[in-house]
């Protein structure tokens, strides 16, 4: 085995599979382990099924008044209808789903009325133009977030042509445009993310990027009955039904069994089929000009050394516990902001009498423990500091106001 191909065997594989015990670059291992910690490491059951097989065995447990949340993440996500029909069905009778895909299946954007484009990205995967690109949290002048980074192909893949008066944009890419959105569907929501390398282990090991996992995961609600993590479209074969002349898919059992084929996505781009020839004619031309150029000798490389231990610090660093009141409170206010928002069509970012004696006159609460509770969250964002006093007695008043609103 010659220096070069050793060199390239000990290069860590790039594939996307985003498989929860996966803990290469694009696996989802940090991901899910951090999924589990956010519902205080309750069981969370692996679906390896198509969902409208789930669907049919989950469906009494997953009705009335306590909600399932089904967590579904892969590089590419394609559905027949019968799956996609499943999993709208699934939300409408008040449960959530999270999608986080780089490609969706046209039968289940259809039916939600939404579309992803991903041309942007396509074109720069394909000339191999990689460069320091981020995401973040953008939900209007309530809440944003600073940069989340990382060096490789740019985020650029973004949703359109949703209703806006159903969706809430949540995220947006380093273009501005949205990929983090949640669509109220019937009783439940649907939480789609176009960007699944912004859950990879590389991603949320590349300095304080974990904290964008944590942001984006608040805004699920926190108390489902079950909860379901999906292995099934990680494994499944990719294959892309065909196009009528319109360009929207006729939704047939024949079309889902087509095969998908990388070059029919160069086809349907002309500067992506300008671009394939012209690499095409410059390989050509590279092999004329040094057909007869003989092989240098290839120096040694030496084998990278262990890098094991300082693997294991950096993830020992992301689990490290660290007492942080301030950061909670912090949680817990954006959390209960988030509460009225959804639950009293009150915008709390600007708290006077008028908006207290409003949620207090809709929640049933008394105005002077809505008082109290506005009061003692001013001065814990006023300070730098929360100890565990003033954190205890945030929590408590807050629960307070769960309890007693009617």
């Amino acid at each position: 085995m010659s220096c070069r191909q050793q060199q390239i065997r000990s290069l860590p594989s790039l594939n996307e599979t985003y498989k929860k015990d996966d803990k290469k670059p694009f696996g989802s291992y940090v991901a899910y382990e951090q999924f589990k910690k956010l519902f205080n490491d309750r069981y969370v059951e692996t679906q390896s099924e198509a969902f409208d097989v789930t669907w049919k065995n989950i469906k009494n447990y997953s009705s009335g008044t306590q909600y399932s949340l089904y967590f579904l993440l892969a590089k590419n996500i394609e559905a027949s209808n019968d799956e996609a029909e499943a999993m709208v069905d699934f939300i409408k009778e008040g449960n959530d789903m999270f999608i986080a895909a780089d490609y969706i299946d046209g039968h289940l954007l259809d039916k939600i009325k939404c579309e992803i484009e991903r041309l942007g990205e396509i074109v720069n995967e394909v000339h191999g133009k990689m460069n320091e690109t981020f995401v973040k949290m953008d939900f209007g002048i309530d809440f944003k977030t600073p940069d989340f980074k990382y060096y490789y192909y740019p985020f650029l893949n973004s949703f359109s042509g949703y209703d806006s008066a159903t969706t809430r944009i949540l995220g947006v890419n380093e273009k501005g445009k949205p990929d983090y959105i949640i669509m109220f569907i019937g009783k439940g929501r649907l939480y789609l993310h176009a960007a699944p390398r912004a859950f990879s282990n590389y991603f949320l090991l590349t300095a304080n990027n974990y904290q964008y996992l944590e942001i984006v995961l608040s805004y699920l609600r926190f108390e489902p009955k079950n909860i379901y993590w999906d292995e099934y479209y990680k494994n499944k074969t990719f294959n892309r039904r065909k196009k009528t002349s319109s360009g929207k898919g006729n939704g047939s059992d024949d079309e889902d069994k087509n095969k998908f084929s990388p070059l029919s996505v160069i086809n349907n781009n002309p500067p992506l089929l300008w671009a394939f020839w012209l690499a095409i004619i410059a390989l050509i031309l590279y092999v004329l000009v040094n057909i007869k150029r003989k092989q240098r000798v290839i120096n040694e490389i030496k084998p990278n050394t262990n890098t094991t231990v300082t693997f294991t610090e950096t993830v020992g660093r992301l689990y490290l516990q660290k007492k942080n009141n301030k950061n909670i409170a912090e949680k817990m206010i954006t959390y209960f902001y988030e509460h009225i928002r959804n639950s009293y069509f009150l915008n709390a970012s600007q708290v006077n009498n008028e908006f207290i004696n409003s949620l207090a006159r809709k929640s049933g609460v008394s105005i002077e423990a809505t008082q109290k509770l506005f009061s003692t969250i001013d001065v814990i964002n006023a300070g730098k500091n929360v100890n565990d006093i003033e954190l205890l007695k945030l929590h408590e008043l807050i629960q307070k106001f769960y309890k007693n609103k009617t």
